[in-house]
Protein backbone atom coordinates (compact mmCIF):
# COMPACT_ATOMS: atom_id res chain seq x y z
CA UNK A 1 0.00 0.00 0.00
CA UNK A 2 1.36 3.52 -1.01
CA UNK A 3 2.37 5.99 1.62
CA UNK A 4 0.36 9.47 0.94
CA UNK A 5 0.56 12.95 2.40
CA UNK A 6 -2.28 15.17 1.69
CA UNK A 7 -2.04 18.82 2.25
CA UNK A 8 -3.94 21.70 2.56
CA UNK A 9 -2.00 24.57 1.28
CA UNK A 10 -2.43 28.17 -0.53
CA UNK A 11 -0.42 31.16 0.63
CA UNK A 12 1.80 29.34 2.67
CA UNK A 13 3.54 28.26 -0.08
CA UNK A 14 4.54 29.82 -3.47
CA UNK A 15 4.15 27.58 -6.62
CA UNK A 16 8.27 26.77 -6.82
CA UNK A 17 7.86 25.21 -3.32
CA UNK A 18 4.71 22.79 -4.08
CA UNK A 19 6.86 21.69 -7.32
CA UNK A 20 9.67 20.71 -4.81
CA UNK A 21 8.43 19.23 -2.62
CA UNK A 22 6.54 17.04 -5.14
CA UNK A 23 10.22 16.29 -6.20
CA UNK A 24 11.36 15.61 -2.80
CA UNK A 25 8.30 13.43 -2.20
CA UNK A 26 8.78 11.62 -5.43
CA UNK A 27 12.68 10.76 -4.15
CA UNK A 28 11.19 9.48 -0.74
CA UNK A 29 8.31 7.20 -2.22
CA UNK A 30 5.61 9.27 -0.94
CA UNK A 31 2.60 10.34 -2.56
CA UNK A 32 1.77 13.85 -1.88
CA UNK A 33 -1.77 15.59 -2.72
CA UNK A 34 -1.65 19.63 -2.63
CA UNK A 35 -5.36 20.48 -2.06
CA UNK A 36 -6.37 24.05 -2.29
CA UNK A 37 -6.91 26.20 1.61
CA UNK A 38 -9.46 23.85 3.72
CA UNK A 39 -13.24 24.79 3.98
CA UNK A 40 -15.75 23.39 6.53
CA UNK A 41 -16.33 19.67 5.21
CA UNK A 42 -13.20 19.03 2.82
CA UNK A 43 -11.69 17.03 6.16
CA UNK A 44 -13.70 14.53 6.98
CA UNK A 45 -14.32 14.19 2.90
CA UNK A 46 -10.22 13.48 2.77
CA UNK A 47 -9.80 9.64 1.52
CA UNK A 48 -7.40 8.16 4.00
CA UNK A 49 -6.56 4.86 5.48
CA UNK A 50 -4.54 3.48 8.21
CA UNK A 51 -2.74 6.07 10.85
CA UNK A 52 0.50 6.12 9.65
CA UNK A 53 0.39 5.11 6.13
CA UNK A 54 -1.68 8.07 5.23
CA UNK A 55 -1.44 11.82 6.56
CA UNK A 56 -2.98 14.41 6.41
CA UNK A 57 -1.37 18.38 7.16
CA UNK A 58 -3.12 21.63 7.25
CA UNK A 59 -1.37 24.79 6.64
CA UNK A 60 -3.75 27.18 5.25
CA UNK A 61 -7.68 27.48 5.03
CA UNK A 62 -10.62 29.77 4.42
CA UNK A 63 -12.40 31.82 7.01
CA UNK A 64 -14.01 34.69 5.40
CA UNK A 65 -15.22 33.46 2.02
CA UNK A 66 -16.34 29.98 3.38
CA UNK A 67 -17.08 28.55 6.68
CA UNK A 68 -13.21 27.56 8.47
CA UNK A 69 -12.56 23.88 9.55
CA UNK A 70 -13.95 23.56 12.74
CA UNK A 71 -12.93 21.89 15.57
CA UNK A 72 -16.12 19.11 15.38
CA UNK A 73 -14.97 18.10 12.22
CA UNK A 74 -11.17 17.65 13.60
CA UNK A 75 -12.55 15.84 17.19
CA UNK A 76 -14.75 13.36 14.42
CA UNK A 77 -11.44 12.98 12.08
CA UNK A 78 -9.45 12.16 15.07
CA UNK A 79 -11.35 10.21 16.65
CA UNK A 80 -11.48 7.79 13.57
CA UNK A 81 -7.98 7.09 14.60
CA UNK A 82 -6.35 9.28 11.81
CA UNK A 83 -3.31 11.15 11.77
CA UNK A 84 -3.71 15.16 11.52
CA UNK A 85 -1.04 17.67 11.50
CA UNK A 86 -0.81 21.48 11.64
CA UNK A 87 1.26 24.30 10.62
CA UNK A 88 1.87 28.06 9.52
CA UNK A 89 -1.71 29.25 9.28
CA UNK A 90 -5.24 27.78 10.07
CA UNK A 91 -3.14 24.83 10.36
CA UNK A 92 -1.37 26.01 13.31
CA UNK A 93 -4.70 27.38 15.18
CA UNK A 94 -6.26 24.66 14.90
CA UNK A 95 -3.37 22.60 15.59
CA UNK A 96 -3.15 24.35 19.39
CA UNK A 97 -6.99 24.35 19.77
CA UNK A 98 -6.83 20.54 18.93
CA UNK A 99 -3.22 19.29 20.40
CA UNK A 100 -5.33 17.31 23.68
CA UNK A 101 -7.40 15.64 20.98
CA UNK A 102 -4.25 14.44 19.35
CA UNK A 103 -3.11 17.23 16.44
CA UNK A 104 0.10 17.25 16.00
CA UNK A 105 1.47 21.19 15.51
CA UNK A 106 4.32 22.02 13.51
CA UNK A 107 6.78 24.97 13.60
CA UNK A 108 7.59 28.50 14.70
CA UNK A 109 3.98 30.07 14.85
CA UNK A 110 2.62 27.20 16.70
CA UNK A 111 4.83 27.79 19.05
CA UNK A 112 4.33 31.17 19.71
CA UNK A 113 0.66 30.25 19.95
CA UNK A 114 1.33 27.14 22.65
CA UNK A 115 3.42 30.00 24.75
CA UNK A 116 1.40 32.32 24.81
CA UNK A 117 3.32 35.04 23.34
CA UNK A 118 0.37 35.53 20.58
CA UNK A 119 -3.20 35.02 21.22
CA UNK A 120 -5.03 36.41 18.49
CA UNK A 121 -6.08 34.69 15.27
CA UNK A 122 -5.80 37.89 13.33
CA UNK A 123 -2.07 37.24 13.65
CA UNK A 124 -2.29 34.95 10.92
CA UNK A 125 -4.72 36.59 9.01
CA UNK A 126 -4.19 38.09 5.22
CA UNK A 127 -6.05 38.66 2.23
CA UNK A 128 -4.95 35.74 -0.89
CA UNK A 129 -5.47 36.12 -4.18
CA UNK A 130 -8.43 34.21 -5.18
CA UNK A 131 -7.40 32.57 -8.40
CA UNK A 132 -3.56 31.48 -7.41
CA UNK A 133 -4.11 31.67 -3.81
CA UNK A 134 -0.90 33.58 -3.03
CA UNK A 135 -0.95 36.09 -0.44
CA UNK A 136 -1.45 39.81 -1.16
CA UNK A 137 -1.00 41.13 2.35
CA UNK A 138 1.64 40.66 4.58
CA UNK A 139 0.62 38.62 7.68
CA UNK A 140 1.31 39.79 11.47
CA UNK A 141 3.18 36.90 12.41
CA UNK A 142 5.80 37.13 9.77
CA UNK A 143 6.21 41.19 10.71
CA UNK A 144 6.75 39.76 14.10
CA UNK A 145 9.28 37.02 12.82
CA UNK A 146 11.09 39.48 11.03
CA UNK A 147 11.63 42.21 13.48
CA UNK A 148 12.75 39.61 16.24
CA UNK A 149 15.32 38.09 13.47
CA UNK A 150 16.64 41.73 12.45
CA UNK A 151 16.82 42.28 16.52
CA UNK A 152 18.80 39.15 17.31
CA UNK A 153 20.88 40.30 14.37
CA UNK A 154 21.60 43.43 15.87
CA UNK A 155 20.28 45.36 12.65
CA UNK A 156 17.67 46.71 14.96
CA UNK A 157 17.55 47.65 18.63
CA UNK A 158 14.45 46.77 20.50
CA UNK A 159 12.97 49.71 21.03
CA UNK A 160 12.85 50.51 17.56
CA UNK A 161 11.45 46.90 16.92
CA UNK A 162 9.18 46.93 19.64
CA UNK A 163 7.79 50.67 18.31
CA UNK A 164 7.84 48.78 14.32
CA UNK A 165 5.22 46.05 15.49
CA UNK A 166 2.92 48.60 17.03
CA UNK A 167 3.08 50.31 13.77
CA UNK A 168 2.39 47.06 11.92
CA UNK A 169 -0.49 46.28 14.19
CA UNK A 170 -2.15 49.83 13.71
CA UNK A 171 -2.49 48.22 9.81
CA UNK A 172 -5.71 46.44 9.45
CA UNK A 173 -4.62 42.82 7.86
CA UNK A 174 -6.92 43.71 4.53
CA UNK A 175 -5.36 46.76 3.92
CA UNK A 176 -1.23 45.47 5.26
CA UNK A 177 0.09 45.24 1.43
CA UNK A 178 3.69 45.19 1.25
CA UNK A 179 3.96 49.10 0.15
CA UNK A 180 1.42 50.39 2.71
CA UNK A 181 3.95 48.91 5.33
CA UNK A 182 6.93 50.22 3.79
CA UNK A 183 5.09 53.61 4.02
CA UNK A 184 3.52 53.54 7.56
CA UNK A 185 7.36 52.41 8.52
CA UNK A 186 8.51 55.46 6.93
CA UNK A 187 5.82 57.81 8.84
CA UNK A 188 6.67 56.22 12.24
CA UNK A 189 10.44 55.54 12.43
CA UNK A 190 13.71 56.78 11.79
CA UNK A 191 15.02 56.82 8.45
CA UNK A 192 17.83 54.17 8.52
CA UNK A 193 14.92 51.83 10.21
CA UNK A 194 12.40 52.44 7.77
CA UNK A 195 14.72 51.98 5.31
CA UNK A 196 16.16 48.69 6.13
CA UNK A 197 12.29 47.32 6.77
CA UNK A 198 11.44 48.88 3.21
CA UNK A 199 14.12 46.72 1.26
CA UNK A 200 12.70 43.56 3.35
CA UNK A 201 9.42 44.20 1.97
CA UNK A 202 10.35 43.95 -1.41
CA UNK A 203 8.59 41.50 -3.25
CA UNK A 204 11.70 39.23 -4.07
CA UNK A 205 13.06 39.56 -0.45
CA UNK A 206 9.81 38.83 1.24
CA UNK A 207 9.93 35.00 0.68
CA UNK A 208 13.26 34.56 2.44
CA UNK A 209 11.94 35.29 5.96
CA UNK A 210 8.45 34.50 5.38
CA UNK A 211 7.65 32.69 8.81
CA UNK A 212 3.98 30.91 7.39
CA UNK A 213 6.21 29.83 4.42
CA UNK A 214 8.96 28.36 6.41
CA UNK A 215 7.25 26.58 8.76
CA UNK A 216 4.74 24.79 5.79
CA UNK A 217 8.26 23.83 4.06
CA UNK A 218 9.47 22.34 7.38
CA UNK A 219 6.42 20.86 7.81
CA UNK A 220 5.67 18.91 5.17
CA UNK A 221 9.55 17.65 4.70
CA UNK A 222 9.15 16.65 8.01
CA UNK A 223 6.15 14.40 7.52
CA UNK A 224 7.18 13.01 4.37
CA UNK A 225 10.52 12.08 5.90
CA UNK A 226 8.44 10.20 8.52
CA UNK A 227 5.89 8.40 6.00
CA UNK A 228 9.04 7.38 4.11
CA UNK A 229 10.15 5.21 7.47
CA UNK A 230 7.12 3.08 6.55
CA UNK A 231 7.04 1.71 3.31
CA UNK A 232 5.01 -0.81 3.73
CA UNK A 233 2.02 0.73 4.95
CA UNK A 234 2.61 0.18 8.42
Amino acid sequence: MAVKLTVYAGSSLLPRDMKDLGVAADTLGVELVMRPPIIRGDLLGTPTKGRWNNRTLILDGQFGQNLSVSVTEIREYLGRGLYLAGASSMGALRAVECRTLGMVQHGWVCEQYLAGHVESDAEVALLMDPVTSEAVTVPLINVRWLLRTLAERGELDAVTAATALEVAQRVGYRTRIPEALANAFRRNLPTEASDLLAGQLEPEVIPDWDRKRLDGIEAVQTELRALARFPSGA
